[in-house]
């Protein structure tokens, strides 16, 4: 910026004379002087202002208020309609101040009032899904098997390779944690039962449900709250379609059905991975299936297997329930698939341990 184009002022009569670039960086320079110069002024001249942007603008603008509302005259044309953006942004409305903050005892009421309309509105999908099943039960022409073939390969074959891998992992790992307090008293040789256990009952079904709601329910929020957001599943209810038909029956029916598959193979592989950790310990292939024979039970693995089931069922009608009741903002597909990861996760702890007190009350 050359020396000429230095902003400026000059107060000549009643007349306050502003020159040179009014912008941002030079304005806050002149700033005090030049409004202290506006006082009593009638006329603001900008004849000789070459460049102005917002922050000059404002301070024409101020000028003229501490004038008296003075006139400003002399502008060109791109100065002048930099004025008049101004100026009318100055003259909208300004946006309404939020509410106060409420008080402690307030917050946590709202806090009821909304995880009861969260839990109703969670009964009414349920509902609303439970009778779409009775319906479709009588007409199965209705169920979309189409549909249901492609969710099965998405959310149980595709997740093949990494249930195998974690399923792997996890029997590696608690075989090696094992034996380091069970060498202490010469019992590694009850590994094999103390991991086969842990699978079957607890660990399979729990970590498949974990990669079901990280992969699959996200899945189905995601793609659900886009349809959504784009209001295709208004359209389908305008046309006639039920969208718990359409959507969300042939996703709780697809992860009903692969969680148990998927909970077997995490078993078979960490059993597995087990058997190899034992084999390197010194103890052969034939002493850890034999071990295994004797301590796992078949009630064990369907009990194991038919809490995957419902971890399964209850993951997709979060994933579902979340991507349906999506908002309209560019945040809430985002909003969606994180509740429903976080919302499965949680669900599917908390499943397991009413299941555990069952099953200790059924051992009995």
């Amino acid at each position: 910026m050359t020396e000429d184009e230095a902003a400026g002022f000059a107060r000549e009569q009643d007349t306050l004379r502003l020159h040179g670039a009014l912008v941002t960086r030079q304005v806050p320079r002149i700033w005090d002087g030049a409004l202290k110069a506006a006082r009593g002024a009638r006329r603001i001249d900008l004849s000789a202002v070459s460049t102005l942007d917002t922050t000059g603008a404002a301070l024409v603008l101020n000028a003229a208020g501490l004038a008296g509302d003075a006139p400003v005259e002399g502008a060109s044309d791109p100065v002048g309609a930099v004025m008049q953006r101004v100026r009318d942004a100055r003259a909208a409305p300004r946006p309404r101040p939020g509410p106060p903050p409420l008080p402690l005892v307030g917050r946590v009421g709202q806090w009821g009032v909304e995880g009861v309309r969260s839990l109703r509105a969670g009964t009414a999908f349920l509902g609303e899904a439970a009778t779409m099943a009775a319906a479709v039960l009588g007409h199965p022409r209705r169920m979309r098997f189409g549909d249901l073939l492609r969710h099965i390969d998405e959310s149980g074959l595709r997740a093949f390779p990494l249930t195998i891998l974690l399923g792997t992992l996890i029997g590696v790992i608690l075989a090696f944690q094992s034996s380091i307090p069970m060498r202490m008293f010469g019992a590694e040789i009850y590994i094999p039962p103390l991991v086969g256990i842990s699978l079957i009952r607890e660990l399979g079904p729990l970590i498949a449900a974990v990669i079901l709601s990280g992969r699959t329910g996200s899945a189905y929020a995601a793609e659900l709250g886009t349809m959504t957001v784009n209001e295709e599943v208004d359209a389908l209810r305008i046309m006639g379609v039920e969208p718990v038909a359409m959507l969300v029956l042939p996703r709780l029916l697809a992860a009903m059905l692969v969680m148990p598959v998927l909970a077997l193979l995490m078993n078979v592989s960490g059993l597995i991975g087990m058997t190899a950790v034992m084999y390197t310990l010194g103890f052969p292939v034939a002493l850890v299936v034999s071990q295994l024979v004797q301590w796992l039970t078949l009630g064990s693995l369907f009990g194991g297997l038919a809490k995957a089931a419902v971890f399964g069922l209850v993951i997709a009608a979060i994933g579902c329930r979340a991507g349906l009741l999506a908002g309209r903002g560019p945040r809430a597909v985002g909003d969606a698939a994180t509740a429903a990861v976080v919302g499965g996760i949680v669900s599917t702890v908390v499943l397991d341990g009413l299941f555990a007190v069952l099953f200790f009350r059924l051992s009995y």
